[in-house]
């Protein structure tokens, strides 16, 4: 058995096509479908008529609630100005789509228990809890299962803790790696893979600069594809924020 996964893709259509794998068994996706990104509708479609499993992230919930992301200072106004821009273009029935997605799935297959979460077990939605994070060894005593699939952070790590694996494939459409890469995650019999692709940037910068938003925030969604970092403008630095000042991920 084996499963592609997913998470983050942030409207980043060019990034979501251009995905490597073919001869995967299911597609799981692990939210944040939309925001960020030029190009929600396609990609709510495409996870749609792909994706086995599918959960909501927080600017999933945010697009189909009109709700707060929660995000942290740096993103805090791109969020705003791009949870517009995606209710906008999207139709009522992508809205929907997003407002129905489940906040977690448990699902077992071939006898290893799955749960899937965007965040935490405990705080599906917004929970920032980083690969180093002492949060893990509390969030997995609250589920059973062999395998804690979440994503939130934007960066991939596989950790185990106690009986449980801790998966997060990173993200596919806004990584926050220091490098211009689209993240993704391979489960396969029992092993774990974390893996990374080019894919054409060129188009999702293109759709960018199309975005109804100001020039300074179309730069800044541009460094972030760029580099693989917090937006330099907002911020004064490229270091990713400590845990404690983070409200939520971008």
């Amino acid at each position: 058995m084996k499963i592609a996964i997913v998470s983050d893709i942030h409207a980043n259509l060019a990034a979501l096509r251009a995905f490597p794998e073919s001869d995967y068994d299911q597609l799981w996706c692990v939210g944040d479908l939309v925001d960020y990104g030029p190009r929600p509708r396609e990609v709510i479609h495409e996870i749609q008529s792909r994706a086995a499993v599918v959960v909501s992230g927080n600017h999933d919930y945010a697009a189909g609630f009109s709700a707060d992301p929660r995000c942290s200072a740096p993103f805090r106004r791109l969020a705003a100005e791009t949870l517009r821009y995606t209710q906008e273009v999207c139709s009522d029935e992508h809205v929907l789509f997003l407002r129905n997605l489940p906040q977690f799935r448990e699902i077992t297959i071939r006898g290893t228990r799955f749960y899937v979460a965007h965040a935490t077990p405990s705080d599906p939605l917004f929970a920032y809890s980083p690969e180093g994070s002492e949060r893990w060894t509390r969030e997995v005593e609250l589920i059973e299962a062999d395998v804690l699939i979440v994503g939130h952070t934007h960066a991939p790590f596989v950790r185990v803790v106690g009986n449980t694996t801790i998966v997060n494939p990173g993200s596919l459409g806004q990584p926050k790696t220091g490098r211009p890469l689209a993240c993704y995650a391979i489960w396969e019999d029992g092993a774990v893979s974390l893996k990374e692709y080019e894919y054409p940037i060129a188009e999702t910068i293109r759709d960018i600069r199309g975005m109804p938003i100001t020039e300074a925030d179309q730069d800044a969604l541009i460094s972030v594809l760029k580099t693989g970092m917090l937006p330099a403008k907002r911020t004064g630095s490229s270091r990713l924020a400590p845990e404690a000042t983070v409200r939520s991920d971008p």
